[in-house]
This record gives structure tokens, C-alpha cells and sequence, in this order.
């Protein structure tokens, strides 16, 4: 405007002149915006392509180093379908063991226990079930085909510069130490650019969204040299958990220790980390491992694995969940043995209103599956198999209790899975479950105890319902939204950053101390 308030229409002109320019600038980069969107998506439908192709070579040269060589004809490798097939001319006894074993399962898994009518229970076998696992697993072992078990969906859109981190852990199979890395490569991966390095890729699935690059058991350092020659990551999270398993680590740490990335070391399970000077940061998921295990560790802290509350949120139970008692475990030895099966089957006999439904996979299936079958309770017991991560909200929903039967415990996220659907807890007095818990009051030191335990809450379906109550209110202290401040907070103080002054970092106020 002029001094006496009159209009100019010099500067008016101008002014309008800019915000057009300014209009056009913005459409451009809307425009743009679409490309690189489009393109975006263009290129992870490449990289899903490329990454199906890699778990099956990852696959491949997982069977060659095991022993397990394939015939070439005229120096080429026969289609997968044709390998298989001369396994079984070559090596009939094995191959037919093999395919009895996959047909076994797939009956098993394939039928579920349902009332009978007369307040007890029966098995009934679902035709299209078993036809569905049995396609599935001959598809999976013919073609190389695989479910996909975990979907990475990241919760961001990734910063223009993030530093590069490579997550070091043996296998990628179900478990609490995959679900921590998936965790993290949805809520922080916008911040780092992340990459996954294994010994084994999952054996009856796959994993969409995730970078995988596959080192089997006995690789070399140098081996792991020319993946941190080629990936250059700033970050190396080892996941560590010991065992049979150390010599690979070790491996991976010898080549690590010769570069600049900054190392981060977790203790996912009932061991002695794995020390180094090069460790920035220690990271036990629970207070039991730390004190255990390595009290005079000063660069250590405990950062509880998280869960998410939204998934895992109170919702009505499904009909017979009263008498419905839930378990939820890769039913492998590193959790639990043979006889992890006995309290439960104990109290199928005390109390053959009860049903059992266990979830999962592994070597200890058929054993679970024999015990039930020998003492006569079969028909109380649905073996449900490995189910996809995002089934499990619904899985949860059809019993009341969950049990926890495991010889050793370092943390176990599906207890707090059970917790925030305010479900009670019983268990073994092992490991970190009364840290879990915050109490001991059910959880029991033999077979014989916890089944009584089980049967006394069974019976007294209030206290099932206080027990579950509370629970849901304690799963509180487990969020996710604090695990992945507390990681942030590692990583950035780890590259001498400050998290709070990062964009892209949860608040600070999120951050749990524990």
C-alpha cells in the first residue's frame, strides 16, 4: 500500500506475480513427487523379485553346505523340480522319510478340536486344511516357493541420508530375536538404512521387505569382510545368542572389528555376551540376563523387547475360550525339551473339559504329538503349526490362558502378547518370566506343580479374569513405543549424535529407562 493508504498495484501485481511462480515451483515438485513415488514402487516390486530369487539360492547353498550336492548336466544346474526328483532315485530312504514326515505334519496341522456335544472334546480332521498344508509344503519343496511369515511395512518414509546398519543374527526363523530386528527395521528404518546378514533362512517361509544376505555356518572372517566391504554399514548390530552358533559370530566380529562401523552388541538369550573391546553398547533383553550373566558389564543397559499394544489389544474371546488353554513357541530345544509337553497333557487327563492349543513348529511336534497320541488325550490337543505374525491377535483370542512350559526364558515377547490381550500367565519358574510377570504366584518349579496350578485356575474363572486384568495393565511397561526410543537413543549416542536434535526419532519422552 502507499503512505495514504491507497492500494499499489505495482506491488499487488508482484506479489501475485511470486505466488504464481510459487504455484508453479509447488506442481512441479508434486509432479515429481508422483515419479519418484511411481518409481519407488516400480523398483520394490523389483526388489521382492530379486529377493524371492535370493532366499532360494540362499536356500540352495544352505542344502550344498550341509552335504546335500546338486547334479549338473552339461555344467548347467537342473530345474529344482528335477533335483528333487533324482534325490529321490538316488537316495529313496531319506527322500521317502523326508516326504512322510512333511505328510505327517500336514495331517496333523490340519485338524483342529471342536466341542463333541457332551461338554468334552473331539478331533476333527479339515480335508481342505490338510490339502492346503500338504500343497503348500510339496510346492514349497519342489518350486522353492515359500509363504511369506513376516511383512516388513515400514512406518516412515525413509530420510534422503541415512547412515547404513547391518544386523548380524544366525538364523531368520520365528522367534523373538526376527521379531525385534522386523521391529526395528519398520519404526527406525526410515533413519538407518537396513541390511540383514544370516546362517539360516527360514525353512518353511519367507520374509517380505527385508534385505537379506546369506553366510551359512562356517563362513570365514573374509567372507564377512567382502559383505562389510560391499555393504559399508556405520552401524553392526550383532544379535547375539551364543551356542553352536559362536564360531559365526565370531567370524562376523573378527571382520567387523576392522572396520569403522560402530558396533552394537544385543544378548537375546541365557549366555555370556560375547565381549570385545570394539563394543560400543550391550544390550540385554532383560534384567535376569544381565545380572546373570555379566553384572560387572559397564557399557551394558536392559531394553525390554516391545510389543505392539494396538495388535495385542483387549477384544472379546472367542466362544470356549473358558476351557481353552493356549501355547505359543517355536517348539524347538532352545526353549523347550520333551517333557514340556507333560503338565499339559496331566491335566487333560485331571480335567478333560480342557482343551489345548498349541502353536508352532519345529523337531519337538512329532514328540508333542506321540505323547498326546500314547496317553489317550489326542482329541484334547489342536497342533496349529507356524502361522503368520499378523494371525496371531486372532490365534490369541481363542483361550483364556496361556502356559509357558519352557526349561529357559530370556525374555519371550509371546507372554506379553498374552498379557495386553489380558490373558493370565502360568509357567515355569525359569529365565526371565517372573521379571515378566512381576510375580511368581503362577509359575511353578516341576511337571506336577504347574498342572496343578493350571487346574486351579481353570476352576476358578474369577481369578482367571483378575489375573488377566492385571496382566493387561503391567504389558503396559512393555510397550513398543519405549523399546524403539530406547534403540534410537543406542544407535544415535553410539555415531555420537544427539537422538533428540535427529528428525525422524520417537519423542524423548517415550524413552524408558528399565
Amino acid at each position: 500500500m502507499t503512505a495514504g493508504g491507497v492500494p499499489d498495484q505495482h506491488g499487488t501485481g508482484q506479489a501475485e506475480a511470486e505466488c504464481a511462480a510459487l504455484r508453479a515451483q509447488l506442481e512441479r515438485i508434486e509432479q515429481q513427487n508422483a515419479a519418484l513415488m511411481a518409481a519407488q514402487a516400480a523398483l520394490g516390486t523389483q526388489i521382492a523379485a530379486l529377493q524371492d530369487h535370493a532366499n532360494l539360492v540362499g536356500q540352495m547353498v544352505q542344502e550344498m553346505h550341509a552335504g546335500r550336492r546338486r547334479r549338473l548336466l552339461s555344467g548347467l544346474a537342473l530345474p529344482l523340480p528335477l533335483v528333487r526328483l533324482g534325490e529321490l532315485i538316488t537316495a529313496p530312504g531319506p527322500s521317502l522319510a523326508y516326504l512322510k514326515d512333511m505328510a505327517c505334519t500336514g495331517v496333523v496341522t490340519g485338524a483342529s478340536v471342536v466341542a463333541d456335544g457332551a461338554g468334552g472334546w473331539r478331533l476333527k480332521r479339515r480335508p481342505l486344511a490338510i490339502a492346503r498344508n500338504l500343497a503348500r509344503d510339496f510346492s514349497a519343496l519342489l518350486f522353492g516357493r515359500r509363504s511369506v511369515i513376516y511383512r516388513v511395512r515400514p512406518h516412515h518414509p525413509p530420510l534422503a541420508i541415512r547412515p547404513r546398519m547391518l544386523h548380524v543374527i544366525p538364523n531368520v526363523y520365528v522367534g523373538g530375536s526376527t521379531q525385534l530386528v522386523v521391529d526395528l527395521l519398520e519404526r527406525l528404518g526410515h533413519r538407518y538404512e537396513m541390511q540383514v546378514v544370516t546362517a539360516g533362512l527360514p525353512p518353511n517361509g519367507r520374509h517380505e521387505g527385508m534385505v537379506l544376505h546369506h553366510l551359512p555356518l562356517g563362513s570365514p572372517p573374509v567372507a564377512f569382510a567382502h559383505l562389510l566391504s560391499a555393504v559399508r554399514p556405520d552401524i553392526v548390530h550383532l544379535h547375539y545368542w551364543g551356542e553352536s552358533d559362536r564360531p559365526w559370530y565370531e567370524a562376523a566380529l573378527a571382520a567387523a572389528r576392522d572396520t569403522d562401523a560402530v558396533l552394537v552388541e544385543n544378548v537375546n538369550t541365557p549366555v555370556a555376551p560375547l565381549r570385545d573391546p570394539r563394543i560400543h553398547t550391550y544390550v540385554f533383553v532383560s534384567d535376569y540376563i544381565r545380572q546373570a550373566f555379566a553384572p560387572d558389564i559397564a557399557n551394558g543397559q536392559v531394553v525390554h523387547p516391545g510389543i505392539d499394544l494396538d495388535r495385542f489389544s483387549p477384544r472379546d474371546f472367542a466362544p470356549d475360550a473358558e476351557d481353552t488353554v493356549g501355547m505359543v513357541y517355536r517348539l524347538a530345544r532352545d526353549k523347550l525339551d520333551d517333557e514340556s509337553i507333560m503338565p499339559l497333557i496331566e491335566v487333560a487327563k485331571r480335567r478333560p473339559t480342557t482343551r489345548f492349543l498349541i502353536v508352532g513348529d519345529g523337531e519337538l511336534l512329532p514328540v508333542f504329538h506321540a505323547r498326546a497320541t500314547r496317553a489317550g488325550v489326542r482329541h484334547n490337543f489342536e497342533f496349529a503349526g507356524t502361522v503368520p505374525f499378523d494371525a496371531l491377535p486372532e490365534i490369541y483370542r481363542r483361550f483364556r490362558l496361556f502356559v509357558a512350559p519352557v526349561v529357559r526364558e530370556s525374555f519371550g515377547q509371546v507372554t506379553p502378547f498374552a498379557m495386553a490381550m489380558g490373558q493370565a500367565v502360568a509357567g515355569y519358574r525359569v529365565g526371565a518370566l517372573p521379571e515378566i510377570l512381576g510375580s511368581a504366584t503362577t509359575l511353578g518349579t516341576s511337571p506336577a506343580a504347574l498342572a496343578d496350578i493350571l487346574v486351579a485356575l481353570l476352576d476358578d474363572r474369577k481369578r482367571l479374569a483378575a489375573l488377566g486384568a492385571a496382566n493387561r495393565v503391567r504389558a503396559a511397561l512393555f510397550g513398543l513405543d519405549g523399546m524403539i526410543s530406547a534403540y534410537a537413543r543406542i544407535y544415535a549416542e553410539a555415531l555420537g549424535r544427539n537422538a533428540d536434535l535427529m528428525p525422524g526419532f520417537p519423542p524423548a519422552q517415550l524413552y524408558r529407562e528399565v
